[in-house]
């Protein structure tokens, strides 16, 4: 009587395959990684970033029915995104369906791994339904989780709520994601955009990442996090006692605080000496005298290819 189940039971090699990464630690292949904040935060700019990363090895399915025509020109994506190969990007102008439409047809593809090696992205949420309305949000999400089945990854940008805390809608939708980010934009200097991604929801190995984009060309690199995080006079303080070190290895705490103009009690930059230890420099004490030597900084290791 159990005969119509032996085709769609789970076997042994089902759980073979191993959790693989389109960018390092933040976007887990065949799975659905949701990224929320306040509106301006830059959400966009991350997912054209993103997408360019990805399409040298992945095709890529922009789903874009928030940004209108005239913003997507300003920012230069018919150059520095349509053009690159394996990309695929709908916009509301174009296209003659909604955006629920559109959903809709893409749910009716998948099946076997008909989405394999592709990366869909969806900007945002919030245009393929209600996503306040519980038993619309499953269904939305149903979707997406048919999707990911059939082997695409998934990423997903919405709003936040009003204090920015959490995600706009209801709470199915985080039932469905596998992983989940807040997102804050931590500079915007001349030419690029610098964000933190805190994980609210992990399925995957995912962690705490920040990336910076660069206007220019939509190039998405990895950098420090905690460098990410900091003010402007914790950098300076940094690359000038790294300056300093670096044009006296073996340097002692003393002369190295007057060079960077503290006396050697000021309480606040023996502070900072002692947060940068183990990251920028590394000190040791002989007979009571501390000398400093670098270490070599965090990598920001630009994305290029997929690991496991």
């Amino acid at each position: 009587m159990f005969d119509f189940l032996l085709t769609q039971t789970l076997r042994h090699g089902d759980f073979e395959k191993q959790t693989e990464f389109l960018i390092p630690g933040f976007l887990a292949k065949s799975m659905i990684t949701l990224v929320y904040a306040d509106g301006g935060q830059g959400k966009s700019w991350l997912a054209f970033a993103v997408s360019k990363a990805c399409s040298g090895f992945q095709n890529v399915i922009y789903l874009d029915f928030d940004n209108p025509l005239n913003v997507l020109k300003d920012r230069g994506v018919q150059e520095k995104l349509i053009s690159q190969r394996n990309i695929f990007y709908v916009q509301r102008s174009k296209t003659t369906m909604s955006a629920p439409e559109m959903l809709d047809e893409l749910d009716a593809r998948a099946s076997g791994n008909t989405y394999a090696n592709t990366l869909i992205v969806v900007d945002s949420l919030r245009n393929f339904g209600d996503v306040m309305n519980n038993s619309q949000a499953m269904a939305i999400m149903d979707k997406f989780m048919n999707l990911r089945e059939a082997g695409a990854t998934i990423l997903i940008l919405s709003h936040a709520n009003k204090d920015g805390k959490n995600y706009q809608g209801s709470n199915n939708i985080r039932n469905s994601v596998d992983n989940m980010y807040r997102l804050k934009k931590v500079d915007e200097a001349t030419g690029k955009i610098d964000f933190v991604l805190t994980p609210t929801k992990e399925r995957a190995s995912i962690l705490e990442c920040a990336f910076s984009v660069r206007v220019a060309d939509f190039s998405l690199n990895g950098i420090d996090v905690e460098a990410a995080r900091m003010s402007a006079d914790e950098l300076d303080f940094i690359s000038r006692a790294q300056a300093a070190i670096n044009e006296q290895p073996g340097i002692n705490k003393k002369a190295l605080l007057e060079l960077l103009g503290f006396e050697q009690d000021d309480k606040t930059a023996r502070n900072k000496l002692d947060a940068g230890e183990g990251k920028h420099w590394q000190s040791s004490k002989v007979k009571g005298v501390y000398t400093y030597q670098l270490v070599p900084d965090p990598i920001a290791t630009s994305v290029t290819s997929p690991t496991h």
